[in-house]
This record gives C-alpha cells, structure tokens and sequence, in this order.
C-alpha cells in the first residue's frame, strides 16, 4: 500500500512540479559532465605538456565540485520545502485518518527514494551523451587529435554523482522526517489560511530603505571602479553592495505599490492593480531570497562573459607576444667569451637549418635607465592615471635597462615580418611589453628625455612600441631602449637572444628539442665548463600550450559555476512562482467569476511571472555591468579584454535558460490556477 501510494504521489508530483524534477536532472547531468573530464577520449590524444595542464584542471574541478553539490543541496532542499508546503493539508488528512507519524515519514521517504531514483537515471543518461559533446569541445580547445574518438562512460563521475546526491537526498529525508515530527495536525490543515509575513508596512520607511539601498549601490560601484578589483577594500566594497542589494529588495515590499498608485492611469488599467498587490506580496516574504538570487545572477554573468572574454584574450595574446618559434638566451659572464650561438649550435653537431628557415641574433646590452619619476608622476595624474596604476605599470626606480642596437632590433622585426624603424643620432626607442606602452607614451609627452649611463637621449619620430623581443625569455623583457647601432655598442653585453622561425611542419619544436638532447648530453654537462651556447631555451608551442591550460581553467570554472548558479537562480525564482500560484489559485477563481475574461487572467498571471523574475535579473544585470567593467580596467595592463561578443553570448544563454523557465512556470502556474489537472 504504501509503495503505491508512494508512487502515486511521485507522479502526482511530476506533473505539478515538472521545473522541479528538470531542475534536479540537470544538476546530475552537469555534475556527471564536468567530472568525467578525464576519462573523456579527448584527453588521451594530448601532448604531455597539455595533460599537465588538464591534470590542474581536473583537481581544481574536483575542489569546485564540492562546493557545486553544496549549492545544489541547499537548492534541493529549498524546492522540496515548497513541495511540502504544497502537501501540508494532504499531510493533515493523513494524521486525520489515523496514520501514525513514523508511517508518513517512512511514505515521504519512498516517495524521495522514488524521485531521487528517477532525477539520477534521467540525469546520468544525459550527461553520458552530453560529455561526449563535451569531449569534442575540449578536444578543440586543446587542439587535440580526435581520430581514435570512442564513446566513454566513466565509472568514476558515475559513482562520485551517486555519492553526491545520495548524501543529497539524505539530508532531505532527514529534513522531511524532523518536519513532520515537529508539525500540529491544526497547523498543517489550517496551512492554507496563514497570514504572510507584511514586510515593511511603513511606506516613508520604505523610501527611506529605498534610498539608502541607492545611495549604497552607488557608494559601492564608485569605490570598486576607482580602486580595481585587486585592492584592499575590495571585502568592504562587496559587503556593501551586498547590503545596497537587500535593503534594495526589502524597500520594494511597501515601496512598489505606492508608486504605481502616483500614476491611476496605469495603476486602475486592466489588472495591473491585482499584479502589482500579488508581487508586492511576495517580495513581502522572500526578499533576502530574492537578494540572495540576485547576486548568484551577478556572479553567473560575470563569470560567464568576463571568463569567455579573458580566455580569449589570453588566447589571442599569448600568440602575439610570442612572435617566434623558439628563442634561445645566453647570459654573459665574466670570462666568458661572446658568440654567435646559431654558428656554434652548428659547429657542435645541431643541423639548426633543419629546422630553421630563418633565425636572428640580438646583443643585449646593459645601463643604468633613469626616468624623471617626479615629473613623470605629475604628468601622468593630470592625465587621468591613478597612483596605483602608475605604481603598477611603471617601475619609476629600475637602475638597469636593456639596450639593443637599431640594425639587430631590425634584423628581429624582419623576423617577425614587420616593417623597420628609423632613428637618428641621439635619439630613442622603447620597447616596452604590453600594457605599459600606454604610461611610457604619456611619460614621454611629459618628460621626453631618458638618461641612459649618464647620457640623455631624445625621443625619435616613433618613440614607445608595444613589441615583444622574444618567446618565453624573461631576461628580455621589461623596458628596452633602441639607439643607433654606435651608441648601442658603447654600453656592456649582458645576454646574448637568438630567434628562430621554425619550419613548417615543426612547429611544435619536438625535433629541435630531440636534436638538442642528442648533442648536450648530461656527460658533457659534468666534464665541460662551457657546455652549450645557451642557457635558457623557449619554444611558442610550450608557451601556447600554458596559454590553452590557462584559457580551458578559466573557461571551464566559468561556466560550471555560471550553469549552476544560473538553473539555481531560475529554478527558485520558478518553484516561488508555482507555490504562489498554487496558494492563491482562489484568487484567480475569484477574479472569474467577478467578470475577468480568461485572456485576461492569464495575461495577469504572466505579467506577475515576468515582473517576479525581471526584478532580481534586472538588479544584477546593472551589477555586472559594472563590475565587467572593473574586470577590464583592472587587466587592461596585462591583456586587451573585448567584453563584448562574450556579453552577446552570455546574453543569448540567459535569454534561453532564464527564457525557458519563464515558459515552463506560465504554462505549469496556468495549469494550477484552472484547476483542469487530475488529482
């Protein structure tokens, strides 16, 4: 008897609270696809320096995975408070009748084991044809081989979902058996007749809390814009937008039907009347939930546009600041005699033309750089730049620069087929890397002059060039001043950079790094002082490599945490909508047989839909808008962020998701409202 009652009210269930159960299949099904990422096919055609980076990836996931199944949980078992709250009258009747209390726990038990059972085989039958899509996804982005793709379950993901969400429901039998023990048989009959909470009643307070929400609001966005996202007070300033946010929502329980009131027009037209009492009573009740939902919407759009944008700005960058194929640097040391590292690369046995179709070497000399750092400074704020940006990208107290010589900064500018620069006696070059070109263009419209080993020099026709030296070679970043070939040659070698542009086809530099191993064994490192002509060797591939495991790392948490807080977000806003419409389905009834047209009391109930979940959307919308944009402020030193097509995107996921649940509550909200379904 039980186990068909049991089943009956699971179906029962189904139908009424479809948002509900697709809610919980989803949350399997991504919980499943995002951890059998390492038994997907793809992974198995990676490089071994791209599989380390999917090794970081994969143990960074695992951490995040618990605080997903955290998130989920606490969703899980919010949606089946509403669900109770549904069937407190059918819980009543029950304990009317004479069932004992331990016989309906042990009935909402079954019934959770039932819906549980359902949500996993649904859920894990999804996600293992979902992962397969999502083998493909990586495979591209790791620009992996995918000839050998095979269909793959994994045994692991399988069984960390079960484990998940079996604790999962755990805590919701627990939570349901502690409900009914706790329950009155008169509280539970009389459940659909409780008064709800009137929030604030005061409407003066309401404009009071309404004002300080704004002024609290625009506090917070001021401040994090001026300081960034890296500075100190970034913990005051989320606290108080937090805050801005909940006095926002709590204002609106006395403040929104007041000022439709100031406009009859509107206020007497239709329903609007009755939409505006019906939302104005509920966020009489739910507005720290609906605070709560808002910042969860905050952080899926940040997270979403801000991590599809970086991931490809640091794609598009690692390409352009590693213009060549491989790059070999030699630190000179006293004693040690200068060379040129391609002649004696070939003269120990390396067939470098192998492998190379062309190749440069740069002489990196060294001088104490001085910079007019007051002036400068000065110059620059009244330019709009801010103390911390200045300190930020600006090194003002650096005693040594790098000095290159016109003709070998040109010899490496043709390497990477780019047009030649011209300078006369007595003048500058800079070449800075990126992000500080912006400060070095304003220093030199300030200051002009650098003093370089006690001589100053004068900017040429095109004095500062964002332009990397090398690939992957940090002794050769930073500021480097380009002087005519005799003034360059005064200053002492410091390094010796040698660029290679690699052949088609070895790319990779796999060869060249085979070749090298065979040469400058580990025997010729402990009998030979001076070994081999180079000290650090770097090749674009290994560098575009990290840049691939650092672009999926951020891509990948970017949208697992997007997707889950966004179906969180939608799935409670929808649940709300459906009990509130389960509540007040007398309401609508009343409405009929007043004379409102059926056309009329549904347009009614999708408006109070739409209102409900536009509010909380709205709100974080304008919150990420800021904070996308000290997003790019605070990393427009190190990469150019384009927020934009990301935005699009994000915006086109929103519609569809956040879409969706909008129509699946209006059609299951009117179903509950006509009272038509089968009980």
């Amino acid at each position: 008897m039980f186990s068909k009652l049991a089943l009956k009210n699971v179906t029962r269930s189904i139908r009424d609270f479809a948002v509900y159960f697709l809610t919980l299949t989803f949350g399997v099904c991504l919980f499943y696809v995002f951890n059998s990422i390492d038994a997907q096919q793809a992974m198995l055609q990676l490089t071994e320096s791209k599989k380390s980076y999917v090794l970081q990836m994969i143990e960074m996931m695992s951490y995040v995975s618990v605080f997903v199944a955290v998130v989920l949980g606490l969703l899980i078992v919010y949606a089946n408070r509403f669900l109770m709250k549904r069937r407190k009258r059918e819980l009543g009747l029950y304990l009317l009748m004479g069932m004992r209390r331990g016989a309906i726990s042990r009935l909402l038990i079954g019934e959770t084991l039932l819906i549980g059972l359902f949500a996993l085989g649904v859920g894990l039958a999804i996600g293992v044809f979902a992962s397969q899509i999502m083998s493909v996804f990586t495979a591209r982005l790791f620009e992996a081989d995918m000839t050998s793709f095979r269909f793959v379950v994994s045994p692991g993901a399988v069984g960390k979902t079960v484990a998940c969400f079996a604790v999962i429901f755990l805590v919701v039998m627990a939570f349901n058996t502690v409900m009914v023990s706790r329950c009155r048989l008169i509280d539970l009959l009389a459940a659909g007749k409780k008064n709800e909470n009137p929030g604030v009643g005061n409407v003066w307070v309401s404009v009071g809390l309404f004002a300080l929400a704004v002024l609290a609001l625009g506090w917070a966005y001021l401040w994090v814009l001026d300081t960034g996202m890296f500075s100190e007070s970034l913990g005051w300033q989320i606290l108080l937008g937090c805050v801005g946010t909940v006095l926002f929502f709590a204002s609106l329980s006395g403040f929104l039907v007041k000022a439709a009131q100031l406009f009859p027009g509107f206020y007497y037209r239709n329903l609007n009347c009755f939409i505006l009492r019906q939302v104005n009573s509920k966020i009489n009740t739910v507005f720290f939930s609906m605070s709560v939902i808002c910042l969860m919407l905050f952080v899926t759009i940040c997270a979403l546009a801000g991590g599809l944008g970086m991931s490809e700005a640091f794609s598009l960058q690692s390409r352009q600041q590693n213009p060549y194929g491989a790059s070999f640097y030699y630190l000179v040391r006293e004693g040690k005699p200068t060379r040129d590292i391609a002649l004696r690369l070939q003269q120990d046995g390396v067939p470098l033309e192998q492998f190379a179709r062309s190749w440069s070497q740069a002489d990196l000399r060294s001088a104490p750089l001085v910079l007019e750092e007051q002036r400068a400074v000065e110059a620059l704020l009244a330019l709009g730049y801010t103390e911390e940006m200045i300190r930020d990208q600006a090194d003002f107290s650096q005693e040594e620069g790098n000095v290159l010589s016109l003709s070998q900064y040109n010899a490496a500018r043709r390497l990477a087929n780019l047009p030649e620069a011209r300078l006369e006696p007595g003048q500058y070059l800079l070449c800075v890397p990126p992000g500080i070109a912006p400060v070095m263009e304003a220093y030199r419209q300030a200051v002009g002059t650098v003093t370089l080993g006690g001589v100053t020099y004068q900017p040429g026709s095109c004095a500062v060039v964002e332009e990397p030296l090398s690939t992957g070679i940090s002794q050769a970043e930073g500021v480097t001043v380009v002087l005519t070939d005799e003034e360059a040659e005064q200053y002492p070698l410091s390094g010796l950079l040698l660029n290679v542009q690699l052949k088609e086809g070895m790319e990779d530099g796999a060869a060249l790094k085979q070749a090298l191993a065979n040469v400058y064994t580990q025997e010729r490192v402990e009998t030979e002082d001076d070994w081999r002509p180079y000290d650090v060797l770097a090749t674009r591939q290994a560098i575009l490599d990290q840049g691939v495991g650092v672009k999926s790392l951020i891509l990948f948490l970017a949208v697992y945490i997007g997707l889950v807080f966004l179906i969180t977000s939608a799935a409670v806003l929808s649940l709300q909508q459906l009990s509130e419409a389960a509540d007040n389905a007398g309401r609508y009834r009343l409405l009929r047989k007043l004379g409102a047209k059926e056309k009329t009391v549904r347009r009614a109930l999708y408006a109070q839909i739409g209102i409900y979940l536009a509010l909380p959307m709205a709100l974080a919308v304008l919150h990420s808008a800021v904070g996308l944009e000290v997003v790019r402020r605070s990393f427009q030193s190190a990469v150019a962020l384009d927020i934009g097509p990301s935005a699009l995107a994000t915006a086109g996921l929103l519609l569809v998701v956040y879409g969706g649940y909008f129509l699946a509550t209006c059609f299951g909200a009117q179903s509950i409202v006509r009272g038509r379904r089968p009980r």
